[in-house]
């Protein structure tokens, strides 16, 4: 295992060998906390004698390889529609040295721990979901590889329909939160009136009716530690993407969170460059429900806390009370 500090020696010959050509490190430092991965800036000197910072990050096993694996492909994609915010993938792999050990290597930005600035960032994350609608692979629902929420593994396969993709996904984050807390006979109950009744009812009328939506690439991840401004130029550095192919307003479910400070006012800002879908009386009990995934996702890493899960149990019981009905109530 490489340690926090240290020079060259320390870097295992094939993170060094992902370097450009001729590069010579001159630092190791770390960068950053994380309770999931190992964190590492690169600071090297560049052939023709400037320098540059890489970002490295690392984790153990198959399921170490897997995330190193989806970041590199979701980073990729997120990178080819805004290269100007996201920083440019450079590798991903497995030590030579230790095989169980797996890594990604991106360029390092400095940056603040402020909030981004409300019309810069939403103005990005929109601009996003514009340029990439209607470039999903042949225009479904899904990624081609499995990204990862912290540790927990998306289940990405394809979907013709979104209602089908996103039941699947929170279903995927149920399972996980179950594991971490155990079995609830509310919860359970709940949960079985969320897929026949309120699943239907909110996501159906997207895509009947009348009414139509594409997919667009989906960061999935938007909450304050992956977007920061940069120290320099202030704009902002989207991070730490775990992609997929969606419905764009998916990816305001974070911001819902009082937790991540984001709220209305960053909604607001997005919806002035993208209209709410139709129908868009229902637009606030959609953002509960794509909230609801990144509540279940903080109940399954914290499994000694026990507020996130009466907080999505809470906004199910509501979801539940206001659509008792289901689609065909509509």
């Amino acid at each position: 295992m490489e340690p926090a500090t240290g020079s060259a020696m320390d870097i295992d010959e094939h993170v060094r060998s992902k370097l450009p050509e001729g590069s010579k490190i001159l630092t190791v430092s770390p960068s950053g906390k994380s309770e999931w991965v190992q964190t590492l800036r690169l600071h090297v000197q560049l052939i023709d004698g400037s320098t540059k910072s890489y970002f490295k990050k690392g984790a153990l096993g198959d399921r170490g390889r897997e995330m190193m694996r989806g970041t590199f492909e979701s980073e990729q994609t997120l990178y080819s529609f805004a290269p100007n915010n996201v920083p440019k993938p450079l590798a991903w792999g497995t030590y030579k040295n230790e095989p169980d050990n797996h890594f990604y290597m991106c360029d390092f930005y400095d940056i603040t721990d402020d909030l981004p600035e409300v019309g810069k960032f939403c103005a990005t994350v929109a601009k996003i979901h514009k340029d990439s609608m209607g470039k999903s692979p042949n225009n479904q629902y899904g990624f081609q590889v499995s990204t990862h929420l912290a540790y927990v593994a998306n289940d990405n396969s394809w979907s013709d329909s979104w209602e089908a993709w996103y039941a699947k996904a929170l279903e995927r984050m149920l399972d996980e939160e179950v594991k971490s807390h155990g079995p609830d006979e509310e919860l359970s109950l709940l949960t079985t009136a969320m897929f026949e009744k309120v699943i239907p009812r909110l996501l159906r009328p997207l895509e009947t009716g009348g009414h139509q939506i594409q997919p667009c690439l989906i960061h999935s991840d938007l909450w304050p530690g992956n977007v920061k401004p940069d120290a320099v130029t202030h704009e902002p550095i989207i991070l730490d993407s775990c992609a997929f192919w969606g419905h764009n307003e998916a990816d305001l479910g974070s911001w819902r969170a009082p937790r991540y400070r984001l709220g209305h006012s960053y909604m607001t800002e997005y919806h002035q460059h993208i209209p709410i879908s139709a129908p868009v009386e229902d637009w606030d009990d959609r953002n509960a429900l794509y909230a609801m995934r990144y509540d279940l996702l903080v109940s399954a890493l914290f499994p000694k806390e026990p507020q996130f899960r009466r907080l999505a149990m809470d906004e199910m019981k509501r979801l539940v009370d206001k659509y008792p009905g289901g689609y065909e109530a509509m």
